[in-house]
């Protein structure tokens, strides 16, 4: 196992952003649990529209996602809604993949 697998010892609930609807708001797919590595920590970064920000926490996750999904720190539960909006969730506003030597595998970070 390799160390990029063994440090995700944490738990998120992430929620993939759907389309939008014709007044331009977006849907969000159900809920999934993942595993990740979640450090609230302040770093600067640049957004895909060259605006420079500030995140507020990187997590490093288990699969790709997309900039507009949303991630709470937590197990999934009963009481984990369906909508991020009505829970405490972070939206994602970059996101990095890179990959090992070898190419078999890949770190993936999430800027919130």
């Amino acid at each position: 196992m390799s160390i990029i697998v063994r440090m995700r010892k944490q738990h998120a609930v992430w929620w993939k952003r759907l389309t939008a609807d014709r007044f331009g708001n977006f849907s969000f797919d159900g809920p999934v649990e993942i595993s990740c590595r979640w450090d609230d920590t302040n770093e600067n970064f640049i957004d895909a529209r060259g605006e420079e920000l500030t995140s507020h926490a990187l997590v490093y996750v288990d699969r790709p996602m997309s900039p507009g999904d949303r991630l709470m720190i937590g197990e999934l539960d009963t009481n984990t809604p369906t909508n991020p909006l009505d829970a405490d969730t972070h939206d994602i506003k970059r996101m990095d993949t890179n990959p090992n030597f070898k190419a078999t595998e890949f770190l993936r970070v999430a800027y919130l």
